[in-house]
């Protein structure tokens, strides 16, 4: 913690194995300890995830460390023509996100529209069927596969990419003029 905490993030001890972690201006997040590894997470919404929430799982203290402070001192990547904010998507692996990017339909605004409610439908019927209570893992890749992270062209352009939270789906949405 002690690197953290020299580098301008303020981390606040919440038990022996649990931080809470936050800098001016920015999102807070908790970084835990568990058998299953080190959890690196921002969850601001109830139940969530919000489009911004996430919950990784890292082997190693390094890579988490790593993480946080990419996560709160990173800037976007280009990749190709694209801005994309891999740094507040610490679940993202760079090979996937390439993948994924160069693998992207192009469509106009009107039919990305058609697939976003398509896919917030495909949420409210699995939150109906699903009931409440805690977070399952199916519901969490439920809620990711229904939100979309924009990310800007580097070039003048009317385009934006598209971006499915899991990395399962890119749209490049060609704007109506």
């Amino acid at each position: 913690m002690k690197y953290l905490s020299e580098r301008g993030v303020v981390v606040t001890e919440i038990s022996p194995d649990r931080f809470s972690l936050h800098v001016e201006g920015n999102r807070h997040s908790t970084l835990a300890e568990s058998s299953e590894g080190i959890h690196f997470s921002c969850w601001d919404s109830v139940p969530g995830p919000g489009k911004d929430d996430f919950l990784v799982t890292f082997d190693e203290l390094d890579d988490a460390l790593l993480a946080v402070w990419y996560f709160y001192f990173g800037e976007p990547v280009r990749l190709g023509e694209w801005h994309v904010p891999i740094h507040r998507h610490p679940y993202w692996s760079l090979g996937k996100l390439a993948y994924c990017i160069a693998n992207a339909i192009h469509v106009t605004s009107i039919q990305f529209e058609v697939t976003a409610e398509q896919r917030r439908g495909d949420l409210l019927g699995f939150r109906s069927s699903a009931g409440g209570g805690p977070l399952s893992e199916d519901r969490y890749a439920t809620a990711l596969r229904s939100q979309f992270i924009a990310c800007s062209s580097a070039l003048p352009s009317s385009r934006t990419l598209m971006l499915r939270r899991d990395l399962e789906e890119a749209y490049v949405v060609e704007s109506q003029q």
